[in-house]
């Protein structure tokens, strides 16, 4: 079971809820290391040569003057924001086709996922030269996926590493994550190239937010519908025995709702968790 971090603290004091309710909000959230979804997503697994790419099942050239692998970092800017290894993509073909590599995620559909990559390049590249990113049923650049940040490095000199990310609601339980990158040189032989690095992505939460309703309710709510996500409980903000209530959330506009009634002298904390 996948949980959440600390959220929401509800402290009843007294004899009447109505007299006695306190809600405090954590800002400092408990954080709960997740799983990176991505298998190899650093590329350390090697070995390093031109279309070497472990554990990424799609990879597809350019029709022509394909030219992307994965290199260990030697030095100046030939670097790896993660580890010691990188992907390079320095194709640059004349057919409008580009380099691409993608990999099959599996995922819960309706559950919000933080995808996140680092780009950057290991010296000049031209106007053109393009890394686009995508998630969806697709493999190729499609307008059935869904398009992630991308990369247009046009430079007279190298650019450093940059994190891209965003947060996606899943819509398929078995997607694609690909990414699809050209240097733009229109066929010229060059030694440049867009680089890939700490490919990442992994199960997020959206925000949890509770208020009091007179006379002893407590209303939760958190953004989409038809949300996977459950509410959980314990007494003790240290104990691993948290219980996932059996209450089924309920569409109210844009979010989901749960509303329980609170019962008088009790703490109790509270957290989303994906069953």
């Amino acid at each position: 079971m996948k949980n959440y971090s600390i959220k929401h603290l509800v402290t009843t004091l007294g004899t009447t809820v109505s007299a006695a309710v306190s809600l405090f909000v954590l800002t400092a959230l408990v954080a709960q290391a997740q799983t990176n979804l991505i298998v190899n997503g650093s590329f350390e697994m090697g070995p390093d040569g031109q279309n070497q790419f472990t554990d990424w099942p799609l990879v597809a050239g350019s029709d022509g003057n394909s030219d992307y692998g994965v290199a260990t970092a030697t030095g100046g800017y030939e670097l790896a924001e993660q580890g010691t290894n990188y992907a390079y993509f320095r194709g640059h073909p004349t057919d409008s086709s580009q380099d691409c590599l993608g990999q099959y995620v599996t995922l819960t559909v309706g559950a919000l996922y933080h995808i996140s990559y680092w780009m950057g390049t290991d010296g000049p590249l031209t106007n053109g030269a393009a890394m686009w990113a995508q998630i969806g049923v697709d493999y190729g650049l499609s307008s059935r996926d869904v398009p992630l940040p991308a990369f247009f490095p046009h430079s007279a000199t190298a650019l450093p590493y940059q994190e891209f990310s965003t947060n996606w609601i899943a819509t398929n339980s078995y997607p694609i994550l690909s990414f699809h990158g050209v240097n733009a040189t229109n066929g010229l032989p060059v030694t440049n190239s867009i680089l890939l690095d700490n490919v990442s992505m992994a199960l997020t939460y959206p925000p949890l937010n509770s208020a009091y309703s007179q006379p002893n309710s407590f209303v939760f709510t958190w953004p989409y519908t038809n949300s996977p996500y459950r509410l959980q409980s314990c007494t003790n903000l240290l104990s691993a025995n948290w219980t996932t209530l059996t209450n089924v959330p309920a569409n109210v506009g844009s979010s989901n709702q749960i509303i329980l009634t609170m019962s008088t002298n009790r703490s109790l904390f509270y957290r989303l968790t994906l069953p």
